[in-house]
This record gives structure tokens, C-alpha cells and sequence, in this order.
């Protein structure tokens, strides 16, 4: 078994279409095997809570019809009690995090993940909690595919992509939607990041697990949609009116839910007492509203099939806004894209009352309306129009909903982001300053001037003659000269263009010394100091150099920066950011030959504890090693490599060189990883 998985992982290390396609199909069929596992989870546990609610109104027969708020306060009762065991990831909306650990962290999803996601998200879903499984059913496809790829001890890239995998294929089998979920990958796991080798793997790895469900439980899925109907072209027209209104209101759902989450978030009451009160709270909901409780799937199929009545989803829209809001935040495991679903269904069939006085008898019945609805409602909560088009095509299968699709999602998402630009998934993210994909003039922000500057200078006594000063001039190629007293703190510098003071009156050079022609008002920068904010005092000071001095003694020098310095560390990160999963900006990244590769490895066993000087990287393989990044530190901090730096578990390198190079070193890290009883080279 171990021989089998260190031969698959040297030929996903080589990058074998076949090993990742292979890989790819299992983890979709793993996939599949967690969605059926959560949808027993969730069955299982409605049933126990609806035993619950029926003892109870035996019991007390004045509750019949008003058990919900006690049903649910048991739900918060088991949740603690499971909260009590994973203390750390239990409670609360996850997706969040999720995307963190996918996009920020390496794509190491911690194995329990799984295991409190089912359990939590099925206990809130089967008391009543009005959240939805979509997003624990993508957290668990994607610890599924994080687990694949540890065990397989893959790079980080692979394990990305291996999540994605896990996630779509999980979500793939629920709506019986490969494509979109293809979409929801890249538009919302990956934020747009996606090459297209890993575009194939998520196909291959979601259509796996649709021919699965299919094989295994039949062609149902949850929604059951009816035939699409367009009644006039000119019916566009109110549809991209929709379109209008439902990105206004996601831009209002999205901020009132996250001022939910942040109120509830700093509450000072116990975790137990604000769990069970805000269930409590939708429970009490659920009298006037019983539609509200839990996913709503039933009440989403009955508006799809038209049997609702405008005023009531109008009600019911606006109910489920605040239910859902305070369900997780209050603390109820669970996803949101059930809530968007039921909002957007209901909002969109409430609409067609308007589109029906604006075009009398050119109007379509009402379940077309609340199924464009629906996916318009998720485009512009999500900003993910893809996902949301090719949602709707595959659960009608009928194309004449293409266009309504199209001008309503495009419309909405484009109205949404241009009053909101974070989506409703990571706008709590960027207001906690954990951009998913910082934009690239932050780099230089991230960047520490230890990370660039030069230590080796050429100081100038501050007493030296100017005949010594031209002479130390002449024989150097730099271009800033730090001047130095007789206990070597700095007193100024000296540029090539100070010099030219010396041309205009040739007989100061008598009587001057270096302590007179230097700059004392010099600007400087400690080695913490920003890049961006090093850059910024250059630019003020119109200075080609800057001295780096100690952090404590503010003139004892310790090195110069310079733009060049500034320059080379800024496309270092870009390259980095282009190899790892903390992209920003990837389609404007400088694009490389096919003869150079770059690439990330993680450190293997017999490299730890050994320095790079030591393993002498560009000597046996012909490749440098770019950056080093410990995988377990917050954010993914990368660090410039000094020779003499010991290797780390858990850390990852950043490899560039010649693509043979780098495909020899692979192989040699694979061989490595797998002979620990091989002799150090």
C-alpha cells in the first residue's frame, strides 16, 4: 500500500495527466460518498427532532402548532454539547474559514473538519435552524480532497486543486449540476484563480460523482423544476428589471448579515445563552412562518412549481433574511447558499406580480420567474454569474432560459458589486484585513525591507579629505556612500551627485571633508519597515538609496536599500504569488518560457535540519530556491532565503530554474521522501 502511494505521488510530483486524472475521479467519487453520508446525517437527525417536537405537543397539548422555539433550544443543547468536543470549529458560519485555509493556508484542511461539519451542520438543519447544507456539503468534498492530499504528500498547488476537486464533486451530486459546480470552484473556492489543466481534474472529478449519484439514487436532485417558459422576448425587459431590484437587495442582504454576525460576535453574554436565545428567536419565527425553518427546500420547490401566492413570499423573503442572519449568527453551524436560494426564489416569483402589470399578457408563469430568481440572487450575493448561468441551464436543460439567465445574473452581479465590492462570503474576510486576493500595490505593503536591502556598504570616514573621498568613489560602482563617524554611527551620506558641488568651486576641496559635503537630514528605515513605505520615502526625498538603520539605535547602520532592491523583491513576490495559492492577480504576472519552470515543494523528511548551503540547490540540480514558507504560520508568510537558514518541517520552498532542472529535482525529492534509509547526499 505504501509503495502504491509513493509511486502515485512521484507521478503526480512529475505532473502526469493520467496519475491527476486517476486522482481527480476518486476524489469525485469520495465526494459523492460524503454528500450521501450528510444527507442520511441530516434525515436522521430530522427525524429525531421531529420525535422530539411530537412528545412534546403529547406531552403539553397547548403547545401543538408553537413547539418550534423548544425543538430548536434542544438543537443549541446538542450543538454545545458537540462544541464541547471540537471547541475550535463547531459554531458559527465556516465557509469563511474555509476559503481561508484553501487560499491563504496551503489547502490544509484539518481530517476532523469533516467530522464536525457533518455532524454540526446536520444537528442545526434537523432542529429547524434556518441555514443552509451547501456550504458544509463543499467543506466536507474539500477536507475529503485536503486528506487525499496529504496522504499523497503532494505540493501545495496539487492539494488546491485536490480541494477544489472535493468540493465540487460534493455539491455536483446534489443538484446534478457538474458544470456549475465546475464554476463554483473557480468563482467562488478559488476566486478566479484556475489554470486549465485544473479546470479538466474539477470536471473530470464533479461529472465522476453526478454518473455516481445518478447510478446509485437515481436522476432526483433537490429541486424540482419544471419546463422553463419564456413567454415574449420582450419579457427581457422586466427580467432585466429583476435583475436590477435582486442586486440592490443582495447588497442589503449581504450588509445586514454581516452587521448580524459582527453584533452578535461582540455581545458580552455566555456562547450557551446566545446560542439557545437566537434559536429560540427563529423558532419563534417559525410560528407565524413555519416555511422558514431549516433549508426551505420544500417551500423553494413549491414556488418553482407556482403555487405560491406573491404576498406570501414577499413575507417569507424578508423573514428569511432575518432568520438566517440570526441563525448563524447566534452560532448554528451551517451554510448561507440555502438561505440565497430561498431568498432569490421567493423574491423572484413575488416579481412576476410586477412584470405582469408592466407586460399584461406577455408574462411567463410564475415558477419561471422564482427559478431565474434564484440564480440571480445567487450571482449577486456571490458575484459569481457563471456558477449561477450554468445552475440554471443544467437544472432545466432547456436553453430558452440562457438569455433571462444571462442579462438578469450579469445585470445583478455588476448593480452588487459596484455598491458592495466583497461578495457575501468574504466581506467579513477583507473588514477583518484577510483579503482573499489582495490587490497587487498591497504587496509592497507585506513586504519587510529585511526581506530587500543590501548589508554590504561602503562607508566614508567622516573625516576623510575630499582626495580620499573621490578615490573611494572612483574604485566603487555604488552610488550612495553612508558616512560614519570615529565610533562608526552615521552621520550622512554622500551620493555621486554631491560631488558635482566640487566641480563649481574646485578650491573647497582644500578645506573640506566628508563630515561638510554629506546629507545629515538623510531619510531612513528600520529592517520592519514596509517596502511600500521604505519606496514612499525615497520618492519624497528623491533619494536612489536609503540607509537601513538598527531598530533600537536609529544611527547605527545596518545596510542600504535601493530602488533596485525595492524592484527585485517586488517581482520575486509576484513570482512567488504566482506558484502558490495566494495569488493576486495572476493574468498579469509575468509569463514564462516553456524551457523555465517554477514550482513549490514542500521540505522533505531528509531535507530538515539541513541548510540551504548545505543541500546547495543551483549545484546538484540547477535550479535557486526563490523563497521559503512555513505552512503553519498565519497568512502563508513567505521569507527570502538566506544561505544558512535551516529547514523546517512543514515548511514549503519556492523552486525556480530551467523546466528540466526542476522536473529532476522533483523526481530526486520524491526518491528522497521515500528512502529514508538512503545516506545523505
Amino acid at each position: 500500500m505504501l509503495a502504491a502511494v509513493a509511486t502515485e505521488r512521484s507521478a503526480l510530483l512529475r505532473g502526469s495527466t493520467t496519475s491527476l486524472a486517476v486522482v481527480a475521479a476518486l476524489i469525485g467519487l469520495l465526494g459523492f460518498v460524503g454528500n450521501v453520508v450528510f444527507r442520511e446525517a441530516i434525515a436522521v437527525s430530522g427525524q429525531g427532532f421531529q420525535m422530539l417536537g411530537d412528545a412534546l405537543t403529547r406531552a403539553v397539548p397547548p403547545l401543538t402548532g408553537y413547539a418550534a422555539p423548544l425543538v430548536l433550544a434542544s438543537g443549541g443543547v446538542v450543538l454545545l454539547g458537540l462544541a464541547r468536543l471540537f471547541p475550535e470549529h463547531t459554531l458559527g458560519y465556516g465557509f469563511p474559514r474555509f476559503l481561508e485555509m484553501v487560499n491563504l493556508e496551503g489547502a490544509r484542511v484539518q481530517k476532523r473538519w469533516m467530522i464536525v461539519k457533518t455532524l454540526g451542520a446536520a444537528i442545526s438543519l434537523g432542529c429547524g435552524a434556518s441555514v443552509g447544507r451547501e456550504g458544509p456539503i463543499a467543506q466536507i468534498g474539500g477536507s475529503i480532497g485536503s486528506a487525499v492530499a496529504q496522504l499523497l504528500r503532494v505540493p501545495t498547488d496539487r492539494a488546491k486543486l485536490f480541494v477544489a476537486c472535493g468540493a465540487a464533486a460534493a455539491l455536483a451530486a446534489t443538484f446534478g449540476a457538474p458544470i456549475a459546480s465546475v464554476m463554483f470552484a473557480q468563482e467562488i473556492l478559488l476566486q478566479g484563480e484556475i489554470q486549465l489543466v485544473h479546470f479538466s481534474m474539477i470536471v473530470i472529478a464533479t461529472t465522476t460523482s453526478v454518473v455516481a449519484s445518478r447510478a446509485t439514487l437515481g436522476a432526483d436532485t433537490v429541486f424540482h423544476v419544471r419546463t422553463f417558459e419564456l413567454a415574449s422576448y420582450w419579457e427581457l425587459l422586466t427580467y432585466a428589471l429583476m435583475g436590477l431590484v435582486l442586486g440592490l437587495v443582495a447588497v442589503g442582504y449581504t450588509r445586514l448579515f454581516h452587521v448580524v454576525l459582527e453584533r452578535a460576535a461582540r455581545l458580552r453574554v455566555a456562547t450557551a445563552t446566545k446560542l439557545i436565545a437566537g434559536l429560540m428567536l427563529v423558532g419563534a419565527l417559525g410560528i407565524v412562518l413555519p416555511e422558514n425553518l431549516s433549508d426551505g427546500y420544500p417551500t423553494i420547490d413549491a414556488a418553482l412549481a407556482g403555487r405560491l401566492p406573491w404576498p406570501r413570499m414577499t413575507a417569507l423573503a424578508f423573514a428569511k433574511m432575518g432568520a438566517s442572519a440570526l441563525s448563524l449568527g447566534c452560532g448554528a453551524p451551517g451554510g448561507v447558499f440555502g438561505p440565497i436560494f430561498f431568498i432569490g426564489a421567493m423574491s423572484g416569483g413575488a416579481f412576476r406580480a410586477l412584470s405582469a402589470l408592466l407586460l399584461p399578457g406577455l408574462t411567463g408563469p410564475r415558477g419561471s420567474y422564482a427559478l431565474v430568481g434564484l440564480g440571480t440572487f445567487l450571482a449577486a450575493c456571490t458575484h459569481a454569474p457563471l456558477t449561477a448561468i450554468f445552475l440554471l441551464f443544467e437544472m432545466t436543460g432547456n436553453y430558452d432560459i440562457a438569455l433571462p439567465a444571462l442579462v438578469t445574473s450579469i445585470l445583478a452581479v455588476v448593480v452588487a458589486s459596484s455598491i458592495e465590492p466583497e461578495s457575501i462570503d468574504t466581506l467579513g474576510l477583507a473588514r477583518a484585513g484577510r483579503s482573499l486576493r489582495p490587490p497587487r500595490e498591497q504587496i509592497m505593503d507585506l513586504i519587510p525591507v529585511s526581506a530587500a536591502f543590501h548589508q554590504a556598504v561602503e562607508p566614508i570616514p567622516a573625516h576623510a579629505p575630499v582626495a580620499e573621498i573621490l578615490r573611494l568613489i572612483g574604485e566603487s560602482r555604488a552610488t550612495s556612500f553612508p558616512v560614519l563617524d570615529t565610533e562608526q554611527r552615521l552621520v550622512g551620506t554622500i551620493s555621486v551627485h554631491d560631488i558635482r558641488r566640487l566641480l563649481v568651486d574646485p578650491a573647497a576641496t582644500d578645506v573640506l571633508i566628508a563630515a561638510d559635503l554629506c546629507d545629515p537630514n538623510v531619510p531612513t528605515v528600520t529592517p520592519s519597515t514596509s517596502l511600500g513605505k521604505a519606496l514612499g520615502r525615497m520618492e519624497t526625498d528623491d533619494v536612489e538609496e536609503i540607509p537601513v538603520v538598527d531598530e533600537a539605535d536609529p544611527r547605527r547602520i545596518v545596510g542600504l536599500l535601493s530602488r533596485a532592491d525595492v524592484i527585485r523583491a517586488y517581482n520575486r513576490a509576484l513570482l512567488t504569488m504566482r506558484t502558490v495559492p495566494t495569488a493576486a492577480g495572476a493574468d498579469e504576472l509575468p509569463q514564462w518560457s516553456r524551457a523555465y519552470g517554477v514550482t513549490t515543494l514542500a521540505v522533505p523528511p531528509e531535507w530538515i535540519g539541513r541548510s540551504l548551503r548545505e543541500l546547495d540547490c543551483r549545484a546538484r540540480f540547477g535550479v535557486s530556491v526563490l523563497a521559503v514558507q512555513a505552512d503553519d504560520k498565519p497568512g502563508r508568510t513567505f521569507e527570502v532565503p538566506d544561505p544558512d537558514r535551516v529547514l523546517q518541517e512543514g515548511e514549503s520552498m519556492v523552486i525556480a530554474g530551467p523546466t528540466a532542472a526542476v522536473r529532476r529535482l522533483e523526481r530526486a525529492v520524491g526518491r528522497v521522501s521515500h528512502d529514508l534509509g538512503r545516506s545523505r547526499a
